[in-house]
């Protein structure tokens, strides 16, 4: 019986544990959106210290761009970690460009598309078009442009538009597949007017263009621009 009792109040301390740390989250979420950074610091680090993942992962952001805390990119990545090891597609994906950029922790190739990866395979579309970079350049990984077109093309559906450039310039170019100047045209219609970047993506290429960049030019002419 004392075994029993001993059960029950273990885990409605768990139950507990975990339900204060969801109301931390909650409530630094909210001192976040209202951009009172250190009010929502504090609440994130008591809910990613009791194991809640959405904080360890929004307390690792708060660390990268220094809100409400002195900006710092090793602890960043080690609260990135943290979350990501229990699976967090959004820490698995930072966690890959931490290690892609250098930032908080050494460059390495065969890491950063290893999170990358983990990321891109439960849909995060950020993630999905850095793998297909990955594999078209032979980044930590082996080179296969067949596997680069597969990964744009799961990303460009999703409405990124960084992707729906790549996919674009698969088929502009025949790489990974058969050459399709009308898909590829499509698609990079739908790159620069894309909501979520697109005005950026036309810059860029604008520029790239007066810089001599001959597939900028040639995707400018096919724009009509």
């Amino acid at each position: 019986m004392k075994k029993l009792l001993t059960i029950v109040m273990m885990f409605v301390s768990v139950v507990l544990y975990a339900q204060t740390a969801d109301q931390f989250y909650s409530q630094g979420k909210k001192l976040y959106e209202a951009k009172d950074y250190v009010g929502a610091v504090k609440n994130f680090q008591s809910a990613a210290d009791a194991g809640n993942v959405k904080a360890q992962y929004r307390l690792g952001r708060c660390y990268e761009k220094g809100n409400g805390v002195s900006k710092n990119e090793t602890i960043a990545v080690k609260w990135y970690q943290k979350a990501a090891d229990q699976g967090y597609a959004k820490a698995q994906y930072q966690l890959g460009r931490a290690y892609d950029k250098g930032e908080g922790v050494a460059e390495n190739d065969v890491k950063a598309f290893t999170y990358y990866l983990k990321a891109a395979e439960q849909g995060n579309d950020k993630a999905q078009y850095q793998v297909g970079k990955c594999y078209k350049k032979g980044e930590g990984t082996t080179k296969d442009l067949n596997k680069a077109f597969a990964m744009f093309e799961k990303s460009a559906s999703q409405g990124n538009a960084d992707a729906q450039l790549a996919l674009g310039k698969c088929y502009m170019k025949g790489k990974g597949v058969t050459m399709n100047l009308d898909k590829a045209k499509e698609l990079f219609k739908q790159a620069v007017s894309n909501p979520d970047g697109g005005e950026d993506i036309l810059k860029k290429l604008q520029k790239e263009s007066k810089e001599g960049d001959e597939n900028s030019r040639k995707i400018l002419k096919m724009l009509g621009m």
